[in-house]
């Protein structure tokens, strides 16, 4: 793990300097998902609430963002 500016630039020029092949080894290995901690088990997703429900109402583009779609 890069602690510091300089042990990432030392990474990235070890990168580069491999081979299309063996980047690509790299790559897959550091993204294998067993190299993924689980998230905690108490974790949650946030879920959006509030205002209420959709009361009708045209939803085409010119009437949201006007005639010129900006």
């Amino acid at each position: 793990m890069a602690r510091d500016p300089r042990d990432l630039r030392r990474l990235v020029e070890e990168l580069a300097a491999l081979s299309p092949e063996e980047r690509a080894r790299v790559v897959e290995e550091a993204t294998h998902p067993d190299r993924f901690r689980p998230p905690p088990k108490d974790f949650k997703v946030a879920v959006l609430t509030g205002g209420s429900r959709w009361i009708g109402g045209d939803l085409r583009r010119e009437s949201v963002y006007g005639d010129d779609g900006l």
